[in-house]
């Protein structure tokens, strides 16, 4: 990835399609929202990049946007709040779910 160069709305694309994947079920409930969120054209981008990188390059693509988008308590708080909206879009906040967002809290 070299540069940081994504938008916050990219950012946050990128970061929901990522976490939506967890259980490997990507909801339609959970598609949707994203888009709610980003606009289809920005969805459609972030999941065509998403889709060319292995799980390890994702994780470490997110965290090095840390400096950017989420420095401040604050700023984590809102982004940890969107990940528990987007588990909660399928109804079904399932444990590797929960076990996810831990481990990004504590990472982010």
């Amino acid at each position: 990835m070299g540069e940081l160069k994504w938008s916050y709305n990219e950012f946050l694309a990128f970061l929901l399609i990522y976490i939506s994947h967890v259980d490997m079920e990507f909801a339609d409930e959970e598609k949707e929202l994203i888009r709610a969120k980003v606009g289809t054209t920005t969805y459609d981008k972030m999941y065509a990049a998403f889709d060319g990188m292995s799980d390890y390059k994702a994780y470490e693509t997110i965290l090095s946007y840390k400096g950017v988008y989420f420095p401040t308590h604050e700023q984590k708080s809102e982004i940890i709040d969107k990940m528990k909206e987007l588990f909660d879009a399928d109804m079904d906040f399932n444990i590797m779910e929960k076990e996810l967002l831990h481990f990004l809290e504590r990472m982010m």
